[in-house]
């Protein structure tokens, strides 16, 4: 036997285990990540003994919370009767959760599961682009998408994605994608105030759809409300204006709601806050509330039927995930699904979201730090700013000691990461959807302690580092 003393789960973390959205250097000096052991209701366990708070369901997506029973009784009984069969085939849980899901779709009810939303949304690209290839219109192969979006991390969702600093050093890639302005009203890249605006942000995508000419253009992807870029939220009628240009050009549209679905932002699926009728929705995190991976591609009638043919045809999808409807994934989501409904979560993300936004907005109307508070549902957003007129962004460093004395107050919050140089500065909570009241005034006082204790820096107030 080997004399050297085994090593901790910490020490190797810091030599083997690669995170994303991480600076390493920080773990040769100690600053090691937090090391979650446990999790219940809204709160998660860390090896060192503390109870925290989790106001960001993990990644936006642990939405009827942690520990919940009848989703690991979903995924055991499911383990033993087949653990797994592809869908080049069929099973019954598969089955059951697409019909499931186009109970709620019912102007996208064919399903496509795959594993994550960056899937999701490649799934989509390839779907239109063929689709339009057998409508013989071969050369409809552009997708549009808006700044600060995220659409994955996979190359094509990348190339969608708004984000400058998530795209840095990965080119080239796949071409194709545009990017029109995002409805940002707090800095409206016009320089305008809706609605004398005339809602140019959605007028952009017409403009963007002339100058790439129609016939080349086959789809344009948005998130309901936009999430990794700053929980953005659009004018009220500014998809319905979006859904009307993009029906006048013949293109299609493809909802995002990877982040938005399952009750995030108080209804079902984002897009029903604005009255549209998407061609392709996307699908993921709050499918399973992150307890197993699973997500899924959702189409209309008129795009599906464009691949039906005789078996010689080759008008098929040509498309394989391998552990997509997995058995598993498939029987937890169904699980999850039940919960959302038997505890009405979807009306509660609602009632509770309203008492969070007004909550936080009295809590910290007298911050000058505090530009905006914005959200839906329990999905907010509080643009941090350096109190001037100039609205000028908080820098990274504030907003990652926001975080720390959060953290040390008991409460994890999270922020925008590698958006665009220096424009990182909101500050995100999305908590399970079965967050109490007494916890939501937990989040509310420590959000307001860390940003009065960080405002209080001396100079640290919005100034980069």
């Amino acid at each position: 036997m080997s004399d050297v003393p085994p090593r901790s789960l910490e020490d190797w973390d810091a030599a083997h285990l690669w995170h994303p959205l991480t600076q390493h250097e920080s773990f040769r000096h100690g600053s090691l990540p937090l090391l979650v052991v446990g999790g219940r209701h809204s709160h998660v366990f860390t090896r060192d003994g503390r109870t925290l708070l989790d106001a960001v369901s993990g990644l936006w997506c642990v939405n009827v919370g942690y520990g919940r029973k009848e989703l690991a009784d979903a995924g055991a009984q499911q383990l033993y009767e087949l653990a797994y069969y592809p869908l080049t085939m069929s099973h019954p849980r598969a089955i059951e959760l697409a019909a499931k899901l186009a109970s709620y779709l019912p102007q996208t009810p064919h399903v496509f599961f795959s594993n994550s939303g960056s899937e999701a949304n490649e799934v989509a690209f390839k779907i239109v682009r063929q689709y339009w290839a057998q409508r013989g219109k071969p050369h409809k192969v552009k997708i549009i998408s808006r700044a600060r979006g995220y659409h994955g991390n996979t190359l094509g969702a990348l190339a969608a994605t708004g984000q400058s600093e998530r795209r840095r050093d990965y080119g080239p890639l796949p071409p194709g994608f545009i990017h029109a302005t995002a409805p940002y009203c707090y800095r409206c890249p016009f320089a305008l105030s809706y609605p004398a605006c005339g809602l140019q942000c959605a007028e952009d995508v017409r403009r963007r759809i002339e100058i790439e000419g129609p016939d080349t253009v086959a789809a344009v992807i948005v998130e309901p409300i936009t999430a990794g870029g700053g929980v953005i939220v659009p004018p009220t009628d500014y998809l319905q204006r979006l859904a009307a240009i993009v029906k006048e050009y013949d293109v299609k549209l493809i909802i995002d709601e990877v982040v938005t679905g399952f009750g995030r932002v108080g209804r079902m699926f984002g897009y029903e806050l604005f009255g549209v009728r998407p061609d392709v929705v996307t699908l993921a995190k709050g499918l399973a509330s992150g307890y197993v991976p699973v997500a899924a591609t959702a189409v209309s009638d008129d795009i599906f039927d464009a691949f039906l043919g005789d078996a010689d045809s080759g008008r098929h999808f040509r498309h394989i995930s391998t552990f997509g409807g997995h058995p598993v994934a498939a029987a937890v989501a169904l699980a999850n699904i039940a919960v959302i409904e038997t505890e009405a979560l979807v009306a509660r993300s609602e009632t509770q979201g309203q008492k969070l936004l007004a909550w936080l907005r009295e809590a910290v109307a007298d911050l000058p730090m505090v530009g905006e508070v914005r959200g839906h549902g329990l999905f907010v957003g509080i643009e941090i700013v350096d109190g001037s007129d100039a609205k000028r962004p908080a820098s990274n460093r504030v907003m990652q000691a926001i975080q720390r004395y959060a953290l040390a107050r008991g409460v994890i919050v999270g922020k925008t990461t590698d958006v665009e140089i220096e424009r990182n500065n909101v500050l995100i909570l999305a908590p399970p959807l079965i967050i109490t009241d007494s916890e939501m005034e937990q989040v509310v006082e420590v959000v307001r302690e860390s940003l009065v204790a960080t405002d209080s820096t001396p100079g640290s107030a919005g100034q980069s580092p």
